[in-house]
């Protein structure tokens, strides 16, 4: 079997990657009391498996695009810390106190110094800083609002401008449906990938066409060419990502 080519944590870890929410070039989540911050580090494979066919892909292209000061794996790679506070949840009631204390012991712990210091060690004023929440599984398994408040008072609080900061997931009613609103995040950027038709909710409209096609890039895009054996068949497939 082939390895994956990226791994941000090793499979005997007892924390899985559903249990956190990548946000602000850290990882976040509040389930059960528990907060997980953490850097994804990128190991890549040192080898191909014996055998395994030649793949065309563009990531030379992506390879050619000037990486950052903070670019991935950035300053931490493979660090995570757990934060756990059985006080941050009351039933369904989530303690916006309490789970402010967790996300900033969680920050300093991964970077070793204070809020403002560590501030500096992940962005700068004039960043454009993307908070990717995870709206399913509501009201207990989806990110709650109030890690993100917390993330966002620390992000403001050092110079970071409200409408430089994006909440995002990929559809609309989702974001909205988990609290994600305007109304509670005035001043903050709310985007999404895509929409639905509320009749139905359907991708496409009554003529067929996809409703969200004006929010797609079509000049910047993975493909990924390459031929696979089907063993039990005998046949070989070409696929096009």
């Amino acid at each position: 079997m082939r390895k994956p080519r990226y791994s941000s944590l090793q499979r005997s870890s007892p924390v899985i990657r559903r249990d956190f929410l990548k946000a602000v070039g850290t990882m976040s989540a509040v389930a059960a009391g528990r907060i997980v911050l953490g850097v994804p580090a990128l190991a890549e494979e040192k080898s191909e498996p014996k055998g395994a066919p030649e793949v065309e892909t563009n990531l030379a292209d992506f390879m050619k695009v000037r990486r950052g000061h903070h670019a991935i794996p950035g300053a931490f790679p493979g660090k995570v810390v757990q934060v756990t506070n059985p006080k941050s949840l009351e039933g369904d009631r989530v303690d916006a106190r309490v789970v402010a204390g967790m996300v900033e012991a969680g920050i300093t712990a991964l970077t070793g110094t204070g809020m403002k210091k560590s501030f500096k060690l992940l962005f700068e004023p004039g960043d454009v800083v993307g908070i990717k929440i995870n709206p399913v599984g509501g009201p207990l398994i989806q990110s709650k609002p109030e890690v993100v408040e917390a993330l966002i008072a620390w992000l403001e609080g050092n110079g970071l401008p409200r409408r430089n900061i994006v909440i995002w997931d990929r559809f609309d009613d989702m974001l909205r449906e988990a609290g994600y609103t305007p109304e509670r995040f005035p001043g903050i950027r709310i985007e999404s990938l895509q929409t639905m038709v509320e009749e139905g909710k359907s991708f496409r409209n009554e003529k067929g066409e996809h409703v969200s096609a004006s929010r797609f890039d079509r000049d910047a895009y993975y493909f990924a060419r390459g031929t696979r054996e089907r063993a039990s068949r005998g046949t070989r497939m070409t696929s096009t990502t």
